[in-house]
């Protein structure tokens, strides 16, 4: 503990050596987790560089009592990878574009108009459902991200999120009854 005290001090003193030292010590987990989320190598780089300069620019912050320094670092790492990820998939909520192309070219006409049915369908069951539910399936389903992760991206209850999701996947089913799947 005297060491890792040592070292955040010296770089809050802007000691660059023993930023270097915790750089070293730590990058491979903080890149390892930026790249499992972001799913990219080049945004996980951004995002350690971030992470890196945010320990750099607020270690003074840094808290013993509160958590580890290696927790509190893979933290703001998380936090800038789930930033830069909804940076990069940014869609407006809930737009329903007439245009939109059925991807595959094999399908006949018929199965292209059902297809684009069965999507304008669910658009608007998602559309009718309460916005932090379609909020949550959107971080399960477009995000990929797990009932713990949303809890605390959202920070919400684990149980809270589970439920949530629950209700949604249920009212959905509903809206959706009868639809040709």
């Amino acid at each position: 503990m005297d060491d890792i005290e040592d070292l955040i001090a010296r770089i809050i003193d802007r000691d660059e050596g023993a930023f270097n030292t915790l750089y070293e010590a730590t990058f491979s987990k903080v890149y390892s987790l930026a790249l499992k989320i972001t799913k990219d190598s080049s945004t996980a780089e951004e995002v350690v560089e971030d992470t890196y300069y945010q320990i750099w620019q607020e270690i003074y912050r840094y808290d013993f009592n509160k958590c580890p320094l290696y927790n509190w670092i893979l933290i703001i790492c998380r936090s800038r990878a789930i930033d830069a990820v909804r940076k990069l998939h940014a869609i407006p909520e809930m737009v329903v574009n007439d245009d939109w192309a059925i991807e595959s070219t094999d399908l006949s006409t018929d199965d292209r108009l059902q297809g684009k049915q069965l999507s304008l369908a669910v658009i608007k069951a998602l559309s009718e459902i309460k916005p932090l539910q379609r909020q949550v399936l959107h971080h399960v389903f477009y995000y990929g991200l797990s009932h713990q992760e949303i809890s605390d991206v959202m920070n919400m209850p684990l149980g809270s999120v589970k439920s949530t999701i629950n209700r949604a996947q249920k009212l959905l089913r509903e809206k959706l009854k009868g639809e040709q799947f």
